[in-house]
Parts: structure tokens; C-alpha cells; sequence
């Protein structure tokens, strides 16, 4: 990461002594950073030590501010890697693609690693080894190219979430990327503690990136509470009850770029959606003097905390819908509250679910079978239907419709005006889920009680699929999600009663293309990037390619081997640098890396011997917080206990 330029300061940091203050400054100045003294500028970088972020805690003015906080682990981790280089080209991609073993390790050591950028450079790197291992096994030219990105800040990062076996921590939302290649996984954690932000890379099913949130993330069987920005560059989390922040997810600050706590301690998690930069919010909310309840918060300046019934500020000011509700509307909506006496009806409407449009002019969503629409800036309401949904609606991704499923018919609305589009049609009761062909919409509807599925194209062709179709439709309860469309609408995924995932083919002739077994207790499938289908429940995720079957990732979080039999105490230091990470490495086996896993403590695992091989299984490098690169391929330091692994590191 470059920081050539930036101010740091120590924020809560205890004070070093003034040699440790030294030697911290000149590894800083080396890097390009200088230290300064708390409150004389602003900082560009907190480097914060233990405290690191908490709403909960005060007096930590930085997190109010909006400015970067660095826990000690990820200083210690910049500090210790070399710092990327200036180059412009790395190597020539074409001959890297089609070399040998020897080829390919000839290009690599005449490379300019300096030049190596991980989003340019890694995939098509990643894919030669792979190819290369296929073919010959695991060579010199897969040691050379990790030692290469080991030396650059590659990290041993295992697959497990601190903290691992609180209870209530099972996954309680998530979320996939934009682009379709990163989930974002959210743990609630225990009620005094902090939850886990994960983002895995779904090409190799691995985690990538980690982030302790103070008060957990999500909601008991609330949804969307993970959000990314249209450039999936940002992602916000309904976190700590009912808070909402956005994060960078791919970075290393502890801290959102900010928060808002808007709802007056409402005892849910908050209703809310991002705008497609990532820097908004709309918030639901109650407001006096205001008909649609809500506000547009700021997220990328910090801290605002807003209570309008005190008019309470901190922070920048949330924007309020205060447009009127017009009188046509009004009139489909009902009175929430009758006028007595003479004085007027009073009405407010509050979405349920809600969403940002794409091109950002517009809320859309739903309360029970009421839909709505609520123009932006000012928030003045477009339309408002109510419907004879049984069922959930559903808008499709390129905010065109919205289909509601009851009483024995399908009605689907146009988005942008509240007009029903075309004639109803009949329809069993079943769980809508939008998808798009070549343009085109394709509604799938999960039937209830193991009904199967039906798919209407927008053309008028319909047509059922005989499933067992799993009764977890999601009408009721959380992030259930029993059907995913392939991201090119050519294909479909839908979990069964039986703990399987049906793959169909949804051409000219439906066919099912494979049956896929899934962990008992899955509740979602989703379709990513490169046809890898994320398969989750509680406390399982697996990500499998959906036509061939082939797993790239499968983790059970629940395991929780005997205390005594951790080769390391919990929270103890290895050396003076690094703390202890354990993880299970199966049912009954403990294993230690370090905290950060970098400089001498790159390599070092504490394993029992003879178990190298099952540690690929849980093990990976990561690169820039975005990539995993095989454990493998690299040679890793084993050592049998705490003792041997100091000594390790002392040599």
C-alpha cells in the first residue's frame, strides 16, 4: 500500500519509550510517512494499538472523524514488508500464459517485481501455476513466484473468523460483490465483543480479508444489512443493533470512512440503502413533521449521530424527505392516524425494504404488499401500489419491475411509474427472484411446499421445472435464498428439500444439468463470477463450480476442538512482535500462525508433524486483501509447539 506522503500519529496508542519512538519514526521515514504529535495536524493514519474502533467507548475522536485506524498488527505488517516499487511493466503476459515450467520461471526471475500490481498482474499468474501444477506438479517456478509475493506482503491467513465459537456468531448476513467475484460474510459475535466482517474470493473459495466490527454485524432475520457500492469499492453494514457504516472491504483501517446512528436506539437492525457511490445512506427512521420517515446520512465523513426529537446533532446533518406525500397517493396510502375533532388526518409512509436505484434518482421498495416509489433529492413519493401479494416483491436488478405473487396471480409493475405491465397471469404461490437473459427479464418462481419452480420470460414463454423444491423460501425468515440465476441468465441453481442444489440449463429446452449435495442446514445459493455458486447456512459455506461439481472452499465454523489441546494459550504473544492466531484444523487439532504473519513469522505454523499436507485445506497467502494463492505453493516453517517457534523467530 503507498503512503508516500502521509502524516500518522499514535492516537491511543501507549506512548513508546523515546528509543522505541525512534526507531518507529525512522522505519516510518523510510516508508514516506512522518510522525506527528496528536492534535497539532490532522492525520492521514491513526496507528492506534489496542483500542481500535468502538461506538461504544468514549473519547476515540479519531474514529469521529472519519481518519484510518490501523490496529497494531497491520503497523507491524507495513513495516516489515517491502514497500512496491515504481515499475511499470512486470512481464510480458502473452509468453507468461503460454510457457513451460522453465519458461515461465525464466520470465519470472527476469521480471520487475517492483512492477508486480496484484489486480493486473496476479490472476493470470495464478492461472499459469495452476496449469503448470496440473500438468508437471508443484516446481521451483511455484516456490520462486511465492517467495517473490511472500517478500511483498503476501500473508498466511487461515479461513476461521475472530472471534471463532462465540455463541451467536453463525453468519448472520451477505452479500455478493458487485462484480461477482468477492462475498462479503458478516458475524454477529457475542453480545459484549465484536462481530467479523469476511470478504472471500469466490475463485479459490478462500478469505481474503478480515475486519473485527464493534457490536456485530446484521440482524436476527433482517435482511440486507450488507451492502456494496455499484463499484464495489465500498461496503456498508448494519452493525452494533442499529448503526450503519461503511467500510473499505478490501483494506486494512479498523474504522469505517463513517457511520451513522440515526434510528433512536431502535431495538432492530436498521432499515437502510446505499447510494451507488457508497458515500449515502437513506435511513429509516421517524421524523416529526415528515410524511416518508427516513433521512440521507453522510458515510464518508466520519461520525453522525442525529435524534430529532431532541435535535440532537453530531456530525453532518441527515437530509430529511420533508416533500408531502401528494394528495392522489394519500388517498391509496390510508390515514395512519384519523383526525379527531377537526384536525387533519395524518399520514407517513416508511419502507420495509428498500433500495437505491442504479442511477441513483430514486428509492424503491416495499412494506408488506404495498410498493413505492420516492424521488430524489427531496424525497417526494413517484407512486405507491398496494398489491394482493402473499409473498415477498421482488424488483428485478435493473430496476424495471416489480412482481408481486397472490391470490392465484402473478402481477408484474413497471419501476419507474407503478403501471402494471401487461395482463396478470395465474400463479401458485411461490417465492419471486428476477434475473436477466441477453437483456431480457426472466422471473423464476420457487413454488411452496416442494411445488418446483415455474419461469416466465419476458417474451410471454413459460414454463415449470419438476423440483422438490426446498420449503426455506425466505417469505418469513432472514437471508434465505433457494434460487440464483447465472449471472448471464443461460442457467439457474435451486436448493431442494433434500439438502441438494438442482443446476438447470433454461434454454429453448430446460434440462437439469447436474445435482450438487450441499451441507445439511444450507438456506441460500448464490451465482458469482466464473460459474462458482456460494452455498451457505449458518455455520457452513461452500463454494462449488456449478457444471462440474468441483469444490474450491468448504468450511464448517463450528468446530471447536478441546482448549487444552491449543499449542498456544489464547491472546499470547509469540516473541516480542507477534501475537498468537490459532485455528482448528480439524475436530480435534489446534494450529498456531502469527499475528500478522509477516518478516520472520511469515512462514511459521505450528502443526503437529506430519500433518503439512491437510493444512492446504485451511491455509492460504493472501495478496493485497483481494487474492489467495495456494499454501502449497510455498514452503512453510513448521514447528511442534510455542517454544520451538520463539526460537524460530529469535534465529
Amino acid at each position: 500500500m503507498g503512503m508516500r506522503g502521509w502524516k500518522a500519529d499514535l492516537g491511543r496508542a501507549e506512548a513508546p519509550a523515546a528509543q522505541e519512538r525512534e526507531v518507529l519514526e525512522q522505519r516510518l521515514a523510510a516508508r514516506g510517512v512522518r510522525l506527528i504529535e496528536p492534535g497539532t495536524e490532522r492525520p492521514d493514519v491513526v496507528l492506534a494499538g489496542e483500542v481500535v474502533f468502538s461506538v461504544r467507548i468514549d473519547g476515540l475522536d479519531d474514529q469521529h472523524r472519519g481518519i484510518p485506524i490501523w490496529p497494531e498488527a497491520e503497523l507491524h505488517e507495513f513495516l516489515l514488508t517491502d514497500e512496491p516499487g515504481g515499475g511499470a511493466v512486470f512481464t510480458d503476459h502473452d509468453e507468461l500464459a503460454a510457457g513451460s515450467a522453465a519458461k515461465v520461471l525464466d520470465l519470472l526471475r527476469a521480471a520487475d517485481w517492483t512492477a508486480f500490481a496484484p489486480q493486473r498482474d496476479l490472476p493470470l499468474l495464478r492461472e499459469t501455476l495452476t496449469a503448470l501444477e496440473n500438468s508437471g506438479g508443484i516446481t521451483e517456478v511455484h516456490r520462486f513466484a511465492t517467495e517473490q509475493l511472500v517478500a511483498r506482503g503476501a500473508r498466511l491467513r487461515h479461513q476461521y473468523a475472530h472471534p471463532l465459537f462465540e455463541e451467536g456468531g453463525q453468519v448472520e448476513s451477505f452479500g455478493l460483490s458487485p462484480c461477482g467475484r468477492y462475498l462479503a460474510t458478516g458475524r454477529w459475535g457475542d453480545d459484549a465483543g465484536a462481530g467479523i466482517l469476511q470478504i472471500w474470493e469466490l475463485a479459490t473459495g478462500r478469505a481474503v480479508n478480515e475486519i473485527a466490527v464493534d457490536g456485530g454485524i446484521g440482524w436476527r432475520s433482517q435482511r440486507d444489512l450488507v451492502q456494496w457500492s455499484a463499484d464495489g469499492s465500498r461496503l456498508a453494514l448494519g452493525f452494533c443493533t442499529n448503526l450503519v457504516g461503511v467500510w473499505d472491504p478490501f483494506g486494512q483501517s479498523a474504522n469505517p470512512h463513517g457511520y451513522a446512528d440515526v434510528t433512536d436506539g431502535g431495538s432492530e437492525g436498521a432499515i437502510f440503502a446505499l447510494s451507488p457511490d457508497g458515500r449515502r445512506a437513506f435511513i429509516s427512521m421517524r421524523t416529526a413533521g415528515a410524511e416518508v420517515m427516513g433521512c440521507i446520512a453522510a458515510l464518508d465523513r466520519g461520525q453522525v449521530v442525529y435524534a430529532d426529537q431532541f435535535q440532537l446533532v453530531r456530525g453532518q446533518r441527515p437530509e430529511l424527505l420533508r416533500e408531502p406525500i401528494p394528495a392522489e397517493l394519500k388517498h391509496r396510502l390510508g390515514a395512519s392516524n384519523p383526525g379527531r375533532d377537526g384536525e387533519p388526518d395524518e399520514y407517513e409512509w416508511s419502507f420495509g425494504r428498500v433500495r437505491w436505484s442504479r442511477d441513483g434518482s430514486r428509492l424503491a421498495g416495499h412494506r408488506g404488499s404495498t410498493a413505492c416509489a420516492v424521488d430524489l433529492p427531496g424525497g417526494r413519493m413517484r407512486w405507491l401500489v398496494r398489491t394482493d401479494a402473499s409473498m415477498p416483491l421482488a424488483w428485478s436488478p435493473d430496476d424495471r419491475f416489480v412482481a408481486a405473487v397472490g391470490k392465484g396471480e402473478l402481477v408484474v409493475l413497471d419501476a419507474e411509474t407503478g403501471d402494471q405491465v401487461g395482463e396478470s397471469v395465474e400463479q401458485d404461490s411461490g417465492m419471486p427472484h428476477w434475473g436477466v437473459r441477453d437483456g431480457a427479464a426472466r422471473l423464476a418462481i420457487v413454488l411452496e411446499d416442494g411445488g418446483g419452480v415455474d419461469v416466465h420470460d419476458e417474451d410471454g414463454r413459460r414454463f415449470h421445472l419438476d423440483i422438490d423444491t426446498t420449503e426455506q423460501l425466505g417469505e418469513h425468515f432472514g437471508e434465505q435464498h433457494p434460487w440464483a440465476w447465472e449471472p448471464a441468465g443461460e442457467h439457474g441453481a435451486c436448493l431442494t428439500g433434500d439438502d441438494r442444489i438442482e443446476v438447470w440449463s433454461l434454454g429453448e429446452e430446460p434440462a437439469l444439468v447436474r445435482s450438487l449435495h450441499v451441507p445439511e442446514g444450507t438456506t441460500a445459493v448464490l451465482w458469482g463470477a466464473g460459474g462458482v455458486l456460494v452455498v451457505l447456512g449458518e455455520n457452513t459455506l461452500r463454494f462449488v463450480r456449478a457444471l462440474s461439481g468441483q469444490v474450491l472452499g468448504d468450511m464448517t465454523f463450528d468446530r471447536e476442538p478441546d482448549e487444552d489441546s491449543r499449542p498456544v494459550e489464547e491472546g499470547e504473544f509469540l516473541g516480542d512482535w507477534f501475537q498468537e492466531d490459532s485455528f482448528p484444523l480439524d475436530d480435534s487439532t489446534w494450529c498456531t500462525i502469527a499475528r500478522p504473519a509477516v518478516g520472520p513469522a511469515a512462514r511459521l505454523v505450528i502443526a503437529p508433524e506430519g500433518r503439512r499436507d491437510d493444512l492446504d485445506a485451511v491455509l492460504s497467502w493472501t495478496v493485497d486483501r483481494r487474492f489467495a494463492w495456494p499454501a502449497r505453493w510455498g514452503e512453510l516453517d513448521l514447528v511442534p509447539g510455542l517454544e520451538a517457534a520463539e526460537e524460530a523467530l529469535e534465529g
